[in-house]
């Protein structure tokens, strides 16, 4: 393997990558989960595993916040994958690394949280700290590679 990704950088950089993939795919069963709960498809193939159900054209309102919720994740997640691992291979300091890459973590969880229970101003301000890390980190790889 190559020097950058045998360091601790790398190695924290590829847990909190694998939590945020794991927070994606726990959102996609919560949405699952709720649009069986609620027994509302849009999809006929769907309503066929559970003869209960109704199709609609429209998604149970939880389902929808679900779905949001996930996309909105999603969205975020990209540019940290991305961005994160370059910011990794500039070889911060591990203390910064971990505030930077810890704080993203922290604050995509919470944001998940607060919008599956509607938490305002909390979602928001959740999603402001996680974007300003991915930008923070953004800076430090534009500064290395300029």
């Amino acid at each position: 393997m190559n020097a950058p990704f045998e360091t601790p950088v790398f190695h924290l950089y590829a847990v909190c990558a694998s939590l945020v993939v794991v927070l994606l795919f726990a959102l996609a069963f919560y949405t699952a989960a709720f649009r069986g709960k609620v027994k509302t498809f849009v999809n006929p193939e769907d309503k066929a595993l559970d003869k209960e159900g109704v199709i609609s054209d429209m998604e149970h309102s939880a389902v929808q916040r679900a779905k949001r919720a996930h996309l909105n994740l999603l969205e975020s997640a990209v540019p940290f994958f991305v961005v994160g691992l370059l910011y990794a291979a500039t070889n911060p300091s591990l203390g910064v690394a971990q505030a930077l890459f810890g704080t993203f973590v922290a604050a995509r969880v919470l944001h998940a949280i607060f919008y599956l229970l509607a938490k305002q101003p909390f979602r928001t301000l959740s999603f402001v700290v996680g974007s300003g890390v991915v930008l923070a980190m953004t800076e430090e790889v534009l500064r290395a590679a300029l």
